[in-house]
């Protein structure tokens, strides 16, 4: 019997990457965790355990704190491009560099009603992210952001779903919605400032999933997506995806108490998934 290699990649994750840009009048912090993938003439290693051309996943972690050294971090989407070139245009063999980077936000302290210049708090669940793939084909870059925890307690409902002898779920029409938010869109122009954009996207997600009435959370996510795809002419898609985070009405009549939906226990599983991409239209 003979075999072969179909494909194979191999990295390091999970590189850990606190960076701070000193100006004269405050400090810049970011927090950063990278993952690098190479794809490229590494069948050798696998079949052989001839290494001569494995770059050490250990030369991968001294890259990222490297590049920050040479480059700095400006953004998630900078310092990504910068090591997907390293890695890329550093070793013929390697046909494609991935790097991926989730950000833990650190907003300013507000101290005596102004941005404090360099105390900053955190703690969210909310990340951004960015992937970055180099390769013969050119550079291709998306950025989003995920942990975007959203709630809110009334105009949201669900009814008129197909029932069948399983079916224990009722309908309503007011109900809570709650869902953890994780958002990604390419970015097919390179030198954009998509930290900016990133802001901009988030707020018209956030306005969106407030704005209506919710019939489900399928409508609700196409909604939020034809304003971002309306707004932001710089993003031709985008990809969401929308746990329905489920707060049920705690039965309390066996209490002899009356529930007026206003009392609800929050289940963390299971719990629906609802994801799709939407596109503009060419």
């Amino acid at each position: 019997m003979s075999i072969s290699i179909s494909s194979q990649s191999y990295g390091k994750a999970r590189v850990c990457l606190s960076y701070i840009t000193r100006h004269d009048d405050r400090h810049d912090f970011i927090q950063l965790a990278v993952e690098i993938a190479l794809e490229g003439d590494f069948d050798a290693a696998y079949a052989d355990g001839d290494n001569s051309k494995v770059v050490p996943t250990d030369t991968m972690k001294n890259s990222v704190y490297g590049i920050a050294r040479k480059h700095g971090v400006e953004s998630i989407e900078a310092f990504a491009q910068n090591l997907a070139s390293h890695f890329y245009d550093s070793f013929d063999h390697v046909d494609s560099a991935t790097v991926s980077i989730v950000e833990s936000l650190w907003q300013r302290i507000e101290s005596s009603g102004s941005p404090h210049p360099h105390g900053f708090v955190g703690g969210g669940s909310e990340e951004n992210t960015c992937t970055v793939t180099q390769s013969s084909a050119g550079t291709k870059m998306k950025s989003g952001l995920r942990g975007l925890q959203v709630l809110k307690t009334t105009n949201s409902g669900f009814e008129g779903f197909l029932q069948d002898q399983f079916t224990t779920l009722k309908e309503t029409s007011d109900r809570i919605f709650a869902t953890t938010i994780t958002t990604e869109w390419p970015c097919e122009k390179l030198d954009h400032d998509w930290t900016a954009e990133r802001t901009k996207i988030r707020g018209l997600l956030l306005d969106a999933f407030v704005a209506r009435y919710s019939p489900s959370v399928q409508k609700t996510l196409h909604e939020m997506a034809d304003v971002v795809l309306t707004e932001c002419p710089q993003v031709s898609e985008i990809s969401l995806n929308m746990p329905n985070q489920h707060h049920l009405l705690a039965d309390i009549a066996k209490l002899n108490l009356e529930n007026k939906n206003d009392i609800f226990v929050p289940t963390p599983e299971p719990f629906g998934v609802i994801s799709a991409t939407i596109s503009r239209d060419k």
